[in-house]
């Protein structure tokens, strides 16, 4: 099962020996995250919106 919480975790051994992430990578990774998050909460709200005027008809 997948949780929120997988990707972000590690043993601490790990965390202690693996090079740190190139920050433009860093950056990169994170710009396409909120891009999909963005999209994902765009079509929550036009999937809304429809509802809502289905409703009203």
């Amino acid at each position: 099962m997948h949780t929120k919480y997988n990707e972000s975790t590690a043993p601490m051994k790990d965390l202690m020996t693996v090079a740190p992430i190139d920050p433009s990578l860093h950056a990169a990774l994170l710009r396409d995250r909120v891009a999909v998050r963005r999209l994902i909460e765009d079509l929550m709200e036009a999937a809304r919106q429809r509802r809502e005027e289905t409703l009203q008809d």
